[in-house]
């Protein structure tokens, strides 16, 4: 699961500008809650909208979940990586070091 491992990435970084912002697929608004608290997630999460105003289908055309984004301070995807298994967070802790 990504969203666990991303929290250490963004206290390392945030002070160098670093954001994360989670979006919620399912639009369960319960249960992500109480997966935010089960696991002490302190980063920004938002929940993904329906039709029209679906965020992450309409804005970046992401089509599975997960789905990760390097975005720069000018709004472009430097670095995408669709899915997430152990380790991958380390591949994208080298692509953050190379943007801050």
């Amino acid at each position: 699961m990504e969203l666990p491992r991303l929290q250490p990435l963004w206290e390392e970084y945030k002070e160098q500008g670093f954001e994360v912002v989670a979006v919620e697929e399912e639009r369960d608004t319960e249960r992500a809650t109480q997966f935010i608290e089960e696991n002490n997630l302190t980063y920004t999460l938002v929940e993904n909208g329906e039709s029209e105003n679906e965020i992450v289908r309409s804005l970046f055309g992401v089509n599975s979940f997960p789905t990760s984004f390097l975005i720069d301070r000018q709004g472009r995807i430097i670095y995408a990586h669709v899915g997430f298994e152990k380790g991958d967070e380390e591949k994208i802790e080298k692509e953050i070091q190379s943007l801050l």
